[in-house]
């Protein structure tokens, strides 16, 4: 649509989209063309990661110059690899792509919970039964009493 005469605003009105964003993927489609769209999605490696964040600290060229030049789908994506390099101590990590895998219970933490429990139950089965004894002593010792008051 933007070849074809169309600005931003009015862009804008069918997608909804940023003007910072809009016109970072208008110079993006200038320098690689349509095809850039229909490219595979590139997994960075730490080395290009840190190629590219040296250029924009060291060098000091401008995260949007980068981010060009590399074809980042945005500039936000050069910010946020800065940003965790210089909150984790000037170091670049690769985060896990995905979701965090749910803690399952293994066989052996299965049996490390087991005895716990059934000792739990065993305690709790006992107290129960006590409890019902003790009850049926103090209704015994009552009955006792009373046999000795009347025979008074």
């Amino acid at each position: 649509m933007y070849q074809k005469g169309y600005g931003y605003s009015s862009i804008k009105e069918i997608y909804p989209i940023e003007k910072g964003y809009f016109h970072y993927l208008v110079r993006i489609l200038k320098r690689y063309g349509i095809s850039w769209l229909d490219r595979p999605r590139h997994k960075w490696s730490k080395e290009e990661k840190l190629n590219a964040i040296n250029r924009v600290l060291i060098d000091h060229e401008t995260k949007i110059n980068v981010a060009l030049d590399l074809g980042l789908s945005s500039d936000g994506m050069l910010s946020n690899w800065i940003r965790d390099y210089q909150k984790n101590g000037y170091n670049v990590i690769d985060k896990p792509i995905g979701r965090p895998r749910k803690r399952t219970i293994t066989r052996r933490n299965q049996k490390e919970i087991k005895p716990e429990n059934k000792k739990i139950k065993e305690l709790e089965k006992e107290l129960l039964y006590l409890r019902a004894e003790n009850a049926y002593l103090k209704a015994l010792r009552e009955l006792a009493i009373n046999d000795q008051k009347k025979q008074k």
